[in-house]
């Protein structure tokens, strides 16, 4: 009775299930249809367990259990699923993939609908089936999509992948604009996977194992073959561009696939188009530096930085090529120095010659030795701002090309043929911007040195210590050689603050403590002047004091080396008395020491013309006591002048030698070599010539300090060098006690800022800790630290 029900049923409902899923003549189901097979389903459930309900099973205690109907139909379905899917058959003239589209979009939509007609079977006696653990029993939907997978799709699996893919290759060679049905193909594998244990749960394994997994090895081999050939026949630079546009078109083509290709996908292409092209994509970095094709340098970056891998051997590039430049600017520089230095030597051969015919004064030579700081700087700085732009324009002044562009700079910064011309040579670079700063700061007209570009250059200085020192010498000139006017101490000033900033305020202490000197000295010049001008014998001091009271530690390198040997002139000597009283009332307990050798006299001489005004000359104090006898003499011999000034020798000379030169005084016999004799004599002119009223004759004068200027500052960074070093190991040692020699030289090397040390520096600041009982050695080649 049952089994005619079943069959009754089911050959009632066959021929709604067949349109539904899709018939030959592609008709369509009306909802008169689909609410009869529903109801007739319905019924047949419905029908049959009321008559199966009478059998109940006995459990022993009374209570029993209802057998839900519904396998009939599901098996039925499933039978027939089998029969309609393998009779579906390609059309004349169509391919397996059309095909494939065509019946899998019509049988997606019946098996939606089927799965509705027959939603009472799902309802009852799929849910009650797969709750007794029936993992094999599938809602109505989910046993369509299973019997295409087994019956249409594994079967053809090796034939719609190859379709599928021939139709990829075509879009990829424009064989083919369009394949907008392909991704029904492709989403198709995605909704033929299962997890068995939970149906709503989507399952990737058929989309990965059966899709994925071949459509990467085939875009792995086409993007292979392509890449390859198109590198030979079209270059670096072309290829750059063609790369940009299939990972571009590939990026598209993933709306196509499911989001799970996206990463494998993108890892496919960066290996196949960027990393197996790596090294020959970086070789073109020169090549297109050179040509300054930034633009292609941006793709190239572009490209490569989708693996980060690749990046760091393009910065090593990149780092070196920097160098490189900086290295051939600055030797091009010496190069262009130096021959200008011979033919400038090769002038003043030949004007000598010419001026030794004629009597005339022979003209100064110039040395290959002396260096442009302006120059050197600029071009230091043209190297920088050059790939400063190319990191701004082609890598999007990305950090790592900053830092690449930092390290390169300080490299040839420090050590270049200008700056080391040994290999081992101390860097000239920290006196050089030293110099530059301090022509900067001098020349009014210097429009083309700027702050901006003394900080660029001075971050990248490793001997900062240095720097400071000859900035401070060349700092201490400018206060006490001139009167500055409120713009250039605020010039002054701001410099003082940049360099505060880019390092600590301890770095320019010495500096600020010069400035305050002056300033206060400002006030001691008025308060002596206002002193002098109440006494009654006023005339009998200098009025006009600009004293410069320094302090010894700030000033320690313009003070050393000031000659003890020196008379003071006797019309002076009131007011150096004066001042040094009132400094004592005003600061009792501060020692005051002159420093003679850097002091200048305002000198009025009645030397012009008659009708002309006097001249104004300004002379060292050397020079000024060398001049005052010759108010009462017209003719002083060397012995005599050495006698009433008290000079030694070698100040004398270098003092005289101005005087003599600019023809301000008559010296017999003639010649350098004869200034310091004895019985040489010196007549003042009885009127001197000049286009100048004012004549500065205490700029030339080359004091026996100033020649070995550049030594004692060496010596004097070389002191502060070992006073930093002793400081720092002292630090490190308090904080560790013990510690290995090799431990505590890196941790020096660290922690050092303002320069770089040596092995051999921190050896000797450690042997002279060991001296001075802050250090004792241990066993093992290591060190106490002794409180």
């Amino acid at each position: 009775m049952v089994n005619s029900l079943l069959d009754r049923t089911w050959s009632e409902i066959e021929p709604a299930i067949y349109i539904i899923l899709g018939d030959d003549k592609g008709s369509s189901l009306d909802s008169m249809m689909y609410t009869q097979t529903y109801t007739k389903v319905y019924d047949y459930c419905t029908a049959t367990s009321s008559r199966v309900q009478t059998l109940v099973i006995n459990d022993g205690d009374g209570t029993g259990s209802v057998r839900l109907v519904g396998g009939e139909l599901y098996v039925r379905l499933q039978n027939y699923l089998k029969f309609y899917l393998e009779h579906l058959n390609v059309k004349e003239g169509e391919t397996f993939l059309d095909f494939y589209i065509r019946t899998w979009q019509r049988f997606l939509i019946g098996s939606t609908r089927l799965n509705d007609v027959l939603d009472y079977i799902n309802r009852y006696w799929v849910t009650k089936e797969r709750a007794d653990g029936h993992r094999e029993i599938y809602d109505i939907l989910s046993l369509c999509l299973l019997s295409w997978r087994d019956y249409k799709f594994h079967s053809n699996l090796n034939i719609l992948m190859d379709e599928i893919m021939e139709q990829i290759n075509n879009q990829r060679i424009n064989k083919v604009t369009s394949t907008s049905n392909l991704s029904l193909a492709i989403k198709s594998f995605v909704l033929l996977g299962f997890d068995v244990n939970d149906l709503k749960k989507q399952n990737l394994s058929v989309y990965i194992n059966d899709f994925e997994k071949k459509f990467l090895t085939e875009t792995y081999n086409f993007y292979t073959a392509e890449s390859n050939e198109f590198i030979k026949k079209h270059g670096v630079v072309n290829y750059l561009i063609k790369a940009e546009e299939r990972i571009e078109e590939e990026i598209k083509r993933l709306e196509e696939l499911n989001d799970h290709t996206r990463r494998p996908l993108n890892d496919c292409l960066n290996e196949v188009l960027i990393t197996n092209h790596a090294d020959t994509i970086r070789a073109e970095l020169t090549p297109l530096l050179d040509q300054r094709r930034y633009l292609d340098i941006r793709r190239m970056h572009q490209l490569l930085k989708r693996v980060p891998m690749t990046i760091d051997p393009l910065l090593q590039h990149f780092q070196e090529y920097i160098k490189d430049q900086g290295l051939k600017a600055i030797k091009e520089l010496k190069e262009q120095m130096e021959s200008d230095a011979a033919a400038a030597a090769a002038a003043a051969a030949a004007a000598a010659a010419s001026a030794t015919n004629a009597g005339e004064k022979k003209p100064t030579k110039k040395t290959s030795n002396d260096i442009d700081a302006k120059l050197y700087i600029k071009t230091l700085l043209s190297v920088y701002y050059k790939f400063q732009d190319v990191v701004k324009q082609s890598f999007d002044s990305n950090e790592a090309f900053v830092k690449a562009l930092d390290s390169a700079c300080q490299s040839f910064i420090n050590s270049n043929a200008i700056a080391t011309p040994t290999a081992r040579s101390k860097s000239r670079t920290p006196d050089l911007l030293a110099k530059y700063s301090d022509e900067m700061l001098k020349k009014k007209d210097a429009e083309d040195m700027s702050v901006d570009e003394l900080m660029a250059i001075f971050k990248f200085i490793d001997e900062k210590e240095g720097f400071e020192i000859w900035y401070r010498r060349f700092l201490s000139k400018r206060l006490l050689n001139s009167n500055m006017s409120p713009e250039d101490e605020e010039r002054e000033e701001f410099i003082i603050q940049k360099l505060k900033t880019a390092n600590t305020l301890e770095y320019t202490t010495k500096i600020t403590a010069m400035f305050n000197d002056i300033r206060s000295s400002r006030d001691l010049g008025s308060l002596y002047k206002d002193v002098v001008l109440k006494e009654e014998d006023s005339k009998q001091f200098i009025s006009d004091l600009e004293p410069k009271v320094l302090d010894s530690t700030a000033w320690e390198s313009i003070i050393r080396g000031s000659p003890e040997s020196f008379i003071l002139p006797s019309n002076l000597v009131k007011s150096q008395e004066k001042f040094s009283k009132l400094y004592q009332e005003k600061f009792s307990g501060r020692q005051l020491n002159w420093v003679w050798n850097r002091s200048k006299v305002d000198l009025k001489a009645n030397l012009s013309k008659p009708g002309k005004p006097p001249f104004s000359f300004i002379v060292t104090m050397f020079q000024y006591s060398i001049l005052v006898p010759f108010n009462d003499n017209d003719s002083l011999t060397c012995s005599k002048l050495l006698e009433i000034t008290a000079l030694p020798s070698d100040s004398f000379k270098a003092n005289m030698i101005p005087l003599v030169k600019n023809k301000l005084l008559i010296q017999k016999p003639t010649g350098e070599e004869n200034i310091t004799s004895p019985q040489t004599t010196f007549t003042i002119v009885k009127e001197y010539t000049s286009k100048k009223i004012k004549v500065n004759f205490s700029t030339t004068v080359k004091t026996t300090d100033t020649k070995s200027e550049e030594k004692e500052t060496n010596e004097e960074i070389e002191r502060k060098h070992h006073e930093i070093l002793k400081a720092c190991i002292v630090r490190v040692m308090k904080a560790r006690k013990t510690y290995k020699h090799e431990q505590l030289t890196s941790e020096v090397f660290r922690i050092t800022e303002r320069f770089k040390p040596s092995v051999v520096d921190i050896k000797k600041a450690i042997e002279v800790l060991i001296d001075e009982q802050y250090l004792a050695r241990t066993d093992g080649n290591g060190y106490e630290y002794l409180s």
